[in-house]
């Protein structure tokens, strides 16, 4: 049995792989030790783990702004030693960071105490603290068909997206009667990743007369602190009654993206590798204010590979018809089904977990 410590926290998209490769390291045998941020987030997701070892790590993200670097080179210098500590009492094996501002302390702590250091990058384009601490790696896991330099051969290796084991397709009847749609309703999730999208919200609100009058239902994950909304009903042009449903927080995601017929997102690597295990055909709407405009990135692959159809932000006016248009094209989602088939065969853990198990017994 091997020891790992992984730093996952911070944000949805680095905390749920993380999730994801702790399950399968645990399964294999080997003892997990997960660290995660202070935000209320990472605690309301970890809660559904109550046999999982957990952490909460100092550190703020990087700013430019003279008062807040400073607070994120405290905060950091503060996370070094703790993570420094934690190394040290748990007789770490290897590291494992996910990005962001999490896996600064823990990346730094592994390269001081000569800890094999293992980072993962989710996104078609490589995040800040990826290409700093890469330089400190044994191993870089990248996206298919993504490259890095990073001089010595053999650290970079290509791996799908770790997905949860809970994350599956269920009977779509009884993931609409988790939420209190009708078992005939159609369904469009709204998805603005794990802190919500204000303006997927709002787009929400506005189109739903037209989408009730198009006999749609919408479930709308807000985000925390993005609700402010109240459910309510529409009569449709068939005569049934259709609601909006709003949530901030969905701790059961494999009813709503089972319930769904057809999700509009942003476009978070996460989300992406979800829609693929989960069937889901999707409108992307990256955020464009994204590091290096990641999501775009990871939306047009996506789009290349047939399992979804791109929107940006700038021509919002035009998703009402896209929606519609997709809404009521049951062979184009259908064809979409067996890209995303295709996508998924991609996110197979198991050549990960062979590699990391090769690390910890091989540390030199």
């Amino acid at each position: 049995m091997s020891k790992f410590v992984i730093a996952c926290g911070g944000t949805g998209g680095h905390l749920s792989p993380g999730i994801a490769i702790g399950q399968a390291l645990m399964k294999a045998g080997n003892d997990v030790v997960f660290v995660i941020s202070q935000k209320e987030i990472d605690s309301k997701l970890m809660a559904k783990y109550k046999d999982f070892k957990v952490v909460k790590t100092a550190g703020t993200p990087f700013s430019v702004s003279p008062i807040k670097l400073l607070k994120f080179l405290f905060s950091q210098t503060k996370a070094v030693f703790q993570m420094l500590s934690l190394l040290r009492r748990e007789k770490c094996d290897v590291a494992i960071s996910f990005g962001g501002f999490t896996s600064m302390g823990l990346s730094l702590a592994a390269a001081i105490l000569k800890i094999p250091l293992v980072l993962h990058e989710s996104n078609r384009k490589a995040g800040k603290a990826i290409r700093v601490l890469g330089r400190f790696a044994r191993r870089v896991y990248v996206p298919h068909g993504v490259n890095i330099s990073r001089g010595k051969s053999g650290i970079i290796k290509h791996a799908g997206y770790p997905i949860r084991q809970e994350i599956r397709k269920i009977s779509q009847r009884s993931a609409k009667e988790f939420f209190g749609f009708a078992p005939d309703a159609d369904i469009l999730l709204i998805l603005g990743g794990s802190q919500g999208a204000a303006v997927l919200n709002s787009w929400a609100e506005k189109n739903f007369p037209e989408l009730a009058k198009n006999n749609i239902d919408v479930l709308c994950v807000c985000g925390p602190g993005k609700n402010g909304r109240d459910d309510y009903s529409l009569r449709g042009s068939d005569g049934k009654i259709h609601r909006i449903k709003y949530l901030e927080f969905c701790d059961n995601m494999n009813a709503a993206l089972s319930c769904a017929h057809l999700a509009v997102a942003r476009a978070g690597a996460g989300t992406i590798a979800e829609f693929a295990r989960c069937g889901l055909p999707s409108i992307l709407v990256p955020y464009p204010h994204s590091a290096d405009n990641h999501q775009l990135e990871n939306a047009k692959c996506f789009e290349k590979q047939g399992g979804t159809v791109l929107v940006r932000q700038a021509d919002i006016g035009t998703l009402l018809n896209e929606v519609l248009s997709m809404m009521k094209n049951e062979n184009l989602r259908k064809a979409m089904l067996k890209n995303l088939e295709r996508v998924d065969s991609l996110n197979d853990m198991a050549k990960i977990v062979e590699d990391l198990t090769f690390i910890a017994n091989n540390p030199h």
